[in-house]
C-alpha cells in the first residue's frame, strides 16, 4: 500500500487529528501502530478506499499534502493539514480572508458588503468560513457577482453547517470557487473544530480583514492564527459603544492595521486597480439628475424628508421612489422618523 493510501486510512481512523501531521516528520512504524491497536493493514486499506469512493460519489477531491495540486500556502503553515477535501476549484488569484461576527449590526453588514464588493471586483478571491453573519454576506455577494470565493468548513463536506447555507454551499463551486475541509467525511461541526478551521482560512490568505468581533469571538482566533503565520491583520473600526466592535478595537491596539475603505487594503497588498477589473463606484452605478439632486442636499447628518422635498422641488411620489432606489444602491441610509442621510461608506465616491 502506498504512503497516501496508508495515511488516509490512518487519518480517517484518527478523525484527522493534529498529531497525524507528525507522521510525515517522524517515521511511522505501521506494524507497531497496528499491533498496539489490534488492527490489520487490510482494515486501513478498506477505510481509505471507502473514503475515496464516498468522495468520488459526492464530487469531491481528496488532496494529500505531498500531492502537486496541494495548496502551497497551506503546506507551509504551522500544523498543516495532512489531507484536504475539496469541492470545486481553488482559485489561482491572490486570496484575502474576510471574517467577522455571526450577529453583525447593520453597520457591520454595510461594511462587509462594501469590502466584499470592492475587493472581489479588484480580482481577489475572498476566503471565509461559511458561518452565519459576515461570512455568509461575503460568500453570497461573491456568488451574486459571479466571482470565485473559498469557504472553509469546520465539518466534513457531506455535512453543511449552518444548514441554511446549503444552497450557498452548492453555488460556490458553480461560480468557480471551492468549499474545502480538512475533516474526514462524516465529521460533525463540533465546537473544537472551528479554531482548527480558522488556521486554514488565514493560511490560504495574504491577509485577514476583521469586521466586527466581540472580545470572546472566534474571529479573534483567526486573527491570532494569521499573526502566527506572518500574515497581515486588518481591522475595520466600529462604534466604540458596540460590544460587537470591542474585539476589533482590541486588535487595533495590539497592532492590527486599521482600515476604513477597501482601497487601503489593496494599496497595502500592492494590488493595482486596473480599469478592466475594477471601476470606481460612480462608474458602476449611474445616477440620474434627480438622484444627484437628492444627494446634493443630504449629508452624513439626518435630514427630514420634508426638507428634502422642499429643497429638491420633486413631487412626493417621485421623491419616495428615488429615495428607495438610492437606499438599494447603498448611497443613503433611511432612519426612523422619515430621516435620511448619506452612507458614510460611500460618501467619498460621490461626485462633488
Amino acid at each position: 500500500m502506498d504512503e497516501k493510501l496508508t495515511l488516509l486510512g490512518l487519518y480517517f481512523y484518527e478523525k484527522g487529528t493534529f498529531r497525524s501531521t507528525k507522521w510525515l516528520d517522524e517515521p511511522l512504524d505501521v506494524e507497531r501502530y497496528l499491533h498496539e491497536r489490534k488492527l490489520k493493514l487490510s482494515y486501513l486499506k478498506d477505510l481509505a478506499e471507502r473514503e475515496l469512493e464516498r468522495a468520488n460519489q459526492l464530487g469531491l477531491e481528496i488532496l494529500f499534502i505531498k500531492d502537486k495540486a496541494f495548496p502551497l500556502e497551506l503546506r507551509e503553515i504551522p500544523y498543516p493539514p495532512l489531507f484536504l477535501y475539496i469541492k470545486g476549484h481553488l482559485s489561482t488569484s491572490k486570496n484575502l480572508a474576510i471574517v467577522g461576527s455571526r450577529k453583525p449590526t447593520s453597520y457591520g453588514k454595510e461594511v462587509a458588503t462594501l469590502f466584499a464588493r470592492e475587493l472581489s471586483q479588484a480580482g481577489l478571491c475572498l476566503v471565509s468560513g461559511l458561518a452565519r453573519g459576515i461570512d455568509t454576506i461575503v460568500h453570497t455577494l461573491c456568488v451574486k457577482q459571479g466571482e470565485a470565493t473559498i469557504a472553509v468548513l469546520g465539518s466534513g463536506l457531506d455535512i453543511v453547517y449552518p444548514p441554511e447555507n446549503k444552497k450557498l454551499f452548492e453555488e460556490i463551486p458553480q461560480k468557480g470557487g471551492a468549499v474545502i475541509s480538512e475533516f474526514p467525511l462524516g465529521t460533525k461541526p463540533k465546537r473544537e473544530n472551528f479554531p482548527r478551521r480558522n488556521r486554514l482560512i488565514s493560511g490560504l490568505s495574504s491577509g485577514v480583514i476583521i469586521i466586527e468581533a466581540g472580545v470572546h469571538s472566534g474571529t479573534l482566533i483567526t486573527a491570532k492564527w494569521a499573526q502566527e503565520q506572518g500574515k497581515e491583520v486588518f481591522a475595520v473600526p466600529g462604534n466604540i459603544f458596540s460590544e460587537q466592535s470591542r474585539g476589533t478595537h482590541l486588535l487595533i491596539k495590539e497592532g492590527a492595521i486599521p482600515v476604513t475603505h477597501p482601497k487601503e487594503v489593496l494599496e497595502y497588498l500592492g494590488v493595482s486597480l486596473s480599469t478592466s477589473s475594477t471601476k470606481s463606484s460612480e462608474d458602476r452605478i449611474m445616477l440620474s439628475p434627480e438622484e444627484e439632486k437628492i444627494l446634493s442636499v443630504l449629508s452624513t447628518y439626518p435630514t427630514p424628508m420634508e426638507e428634502i422635498l422642499l429643497r429638491t422641488g420633486l413631487p412626493l411620489n417621485q421623491l419616495l421612489s428615488l429615495l428607495t432606489d438610492l437606499e438599494l444602491k447603498n448611497f443613503i441610509i433611511s432612519l426612523p422618523g422619515k430621516l435620511y442621510q448619506l452612507n458614510p461608506l460611500y460618501q467619498q465616491h460621490l461626485k462633488p
